[in-house]
């Protein structure tokens, strides 16, 4: 078997607990060490003492391990919390995202096996159907809720929120022109919220790290109660 994808692997619930965990520990450690292009099913199955029909068996091919791996590293991180008020779950969970992102060696994995899923169509597949998708699926949620509590206009297309809100956290991972500090993914939350709330006629002012001198500091709010 040569070290291709295999369709219809086996989940997660019909496989050895042990030798399940063996094996992601194996394709980080590989990773690490060799770098994606340079892995194989072989070396993998190695390292972990597994053999490589029993890969194939649960896996598609190497980049769904590794996504496997990061996903059951970071779910519990990057999960949304749910205080009742938009900004406050986005702020929390975007900042979330960009830490786990940016600042840990699963994440920066990540961000390392997206760079390489644009030239390997087996990985960005992997990406859409076991990263993207949940995750767009999760958000979705979040905001039709606060669609349901008044905070948000109710002819909003919550797919170019999705990527309003998260295209400038991967887009900075990839290149890193610019921070993802808390003060810029406040910035960036309010600033696509700022064009789907709900107006009413209260404001607030802007906070001295966004302020701008140049401008009126005066803004439409962003509902923190429901309505």
């Amino acid at each position: 078997m040569t070290d291709q994808h295999r369709e219809n692997p086996i989940p997660p619930s019909r496989r050895s607990s042990s030798t399940h965990e063996a094996i992601l520990r194996a394709a980080i450690e590989l990773f690490e060490t060799s770098g994606y292009s340079r892995m194989t099913i072989d070396a993998i199955a190695d390292r972990a003492g597994a053999s490589k029909a029993t890969i194939y068996r649960w896996w598609a091919g190497k980049g769904p391990i590794l996504l496997e791996a990061f996903l059951s590293g970071v779910e519990a991180d990057i999960a949304f919390p749910d205080s009742g008020t938009l900004r406050e779950d986005l702020v929390a969970q975007v900042s979330a995202l960009a830490h786990v992102l940016g600042q840990t060696n699963l994440g920066r994995m990540a961000v390392a096996l997206l760079g390489e899923a644009q030239h390997d169509t087996q990985l960005a597949a992997a990406f859409r159907s076991g990263w993207l998708e949940p995750r767009r699926t999760v958000g979705r949620e979040v905001l039709f809720r606060a669609t349901e509590r008044g905070e948000l206009r109710a002819d909003v297309d919550l797919e170019v929120v999705l990527d309003g809100l998260y295209g400038p956290v991967y887009l900075r991972l990839l290149f890193g022109h610019g921070p993802l500090d808390r003060p810029t993914i406040e910035t960036l939350v309010d600033q696509v919220l700022q064009g789907i709330a709900r107006q009413k006629d209260a404001t607030r002012k802007c906070s001295p790290a966004h302020a701008n001198p140049s401008v009126e500091t005066e803004r439409w709010a962003i509902l923190t109660d429901g309505a």
